[in-house]
């Protein structure tokens, strides 16, 4: 069996086993005693566990809500969004997926060697990310050259994304030595004009919504369960729910937003201690260089204004479905579009306010990108036979897309290597332009918060 099958075998286990493993080589490595190592990779485990089953409870508990408040339209939706789970499936059925794993290593280790990057990304869980780019490029262009070459860019996009956040996300979560370089990061190359313009308002940039701030306002009516009930009431009676399944949807929301915190903290007791020993292993061998571990975004699951924001847009998100002109997707695997609400909480720092504008603002089209991108989700699950069509649907889809602008993007770029110049020609400069406004207000962004962190 070759390397890259058994890291397949391994990848199959799911995050909560492979990354564990990765880290507890990565703990030996730098020096870190066998039972420590073992103690804090085991503990990763179980945060990535217990994040995922919350995730997975809250996911299941709204969104049958969700279809319940659609269906009471009468609307008929054509593409269902069958989430993250089956989408990665499909991706790993491309022929080439498994070279993603050596194409991802290789950049990310010239990249540190000549100091491009302080990133060393052992998110490999997330590498279908990649393999689902290129499939989708094989489709349009027929090209594996083209999609290999996309796939590069992408790669060092990510890596990009972790150094322009690293700050950001150790204020965020309190976790030295670590950062973020899941795709979903990237939407932030969009979403940080948009940010811009919300704080140049002056009467949402006066505003002090941070958790805490609200906790200072409006007392227990903002603790994380009082406010999961309230907002669970809400959605039960907009669902039609009759008062018993209403008050069961209500606490289990309370739950969920109770419990988000508790196993966020979890990751900083696992990747603290590994942080620090890394740290200093890498300064001795590469004086006055920097080293960041890139990691899944569930180590910002923790903040509460991640989870409010998701439910707070579940109404904008019904909304879009029913209206949005050319919509054709039913939300349902990925109702709470969290793909937004991470990139934005760490962009606006937990304010709650701005997370909850910008996702409300990026839902509309991101329902028309699902829409647009259902033809070719369909074709790769039909071709693949890696995933069967849901009874009733002629399309499938994704709605929590993590950075589809920049996928739409790629594919429309792609193109232009076939002879298609249009859209493609366009979004270059268009990217080139946003992409350099995102450096410098990253940079600005990264400033402001390594000076909160020397504060404390």
């Amino acid at each position: 069996m070759d390397a890259v099958q058994i890291i397949r075998n391994l990848l199959d286990y799911g995050p909560a086993v492979f990354l564990p493993l990765i880290m507890f080589i990565i703990a030996l490595f730098v020096r870190i005693k066998p039972g420590k190592a073992l103690s804090s990779a085991l503990t990763l485990g179980v945060a990535f566990t217990g994040m995922s089953l919350v995730i997975g409870f809250m996911t299941s508990t709204i969104a049958p809500a969700g279809q319940a408040m659609v269906k009471n339209t009468g609307l008929t939706l054509t593409a269902i969004d069958i989430g993250w789970t089956p989408v990665a499936a499909i991706a790993w059925a491309w022929p080439y997926a498994a070279l993603m794993f050596p194409l991802q290593i290789a950049i990310n280790i010239a990249m540190f060697y000549f100091g491009y990057t302080q990133i060393l990304n052992i998110d490999m869980w997330n590498v279908w990310h990649k393999a689902f780019i290129g499939a989708a490029i094989m489709i349009l262009t027929g090209s594996p050259v083209v999609a290999l070459v996309m796939c590069s860019i992408w790669v060092v996009l990510e890596l990009k994304s972790g150094d322009l956040i690293k700050n950001q996300v150790r204020a965020l979560t309190g976790i030295p030595g670590v950062t973020v370089t899941h795709p979903n990061m990237l939407e932030i190359v969009w979403m940080a004009p948009l940010n811009r313009l919300l704080e140049s308002i002056p009467f949402i940039a006066k505003l002090k919504t941070s958790p805490q701030e609200l906790r200072n306002k409006l007392g227990f009516l903002a603790e994380n369960h009082v406010l999961g009930f309230l907002l669970g009431i809400l959605i039960g009676i907009a669902a039609g729910y009759n008062v018993k399944d209403t008050l069961i949807l209500a606490v289990k929301a309370a739950a969920c937003l109770t419990l988000f915190p508790m196993v966020a903290q979890l990751f900083m007791q696992a990747l603290a201690p590994i942080s620090d020993a890394a740290s200093v292993y890498m300064r001795q061998r590469f004086p006055g260089r920097d080293f960041i571990i890139g990691l899944d975004w569930p180590i910002l699951a923790g903040n509460p204004t991640l989870w409010t924001a998701c439910i707070l847009n579940i109404p904008i998100i019904l909304l879009c479905a029913i209206f949005i002109p050319g919509n054709t997707t039913l939300p349902f695997g990925s109702i709470l579009i969290t793909s937004l609400a991470m990139s934005a909480t760490v962009l606006t720092q937990g304010d709650l306010i701005r997370t909850w504008l910008i996702m409300a603002l990026a839902t509309p089209p991101t329902f028309l990108m699902a829409s647009w991108f259902a033809p070719i989700i369909t074709k790769m699950a039909v071709d693949t036979a890696a995933f069967s069509l849901p009874k009733g649907a002629t399309e499938v889809t994704w709605l929590a897309h993590n950075a589809q602008y920049l996928r739409y993007s790629m594919l429309e770029v792609a193109e232009v290597f076939i002879g298609k110049m249009w859209p493609g020609i366009l979004i270059v400069p268009v990217f080139l332009a946003a992409y350099c406004f995102y450096l410098k207000e990253m940079k600005r962004r990264e400033a402001a918060a390594l000076e909160k962190l020397q504060i404390r």
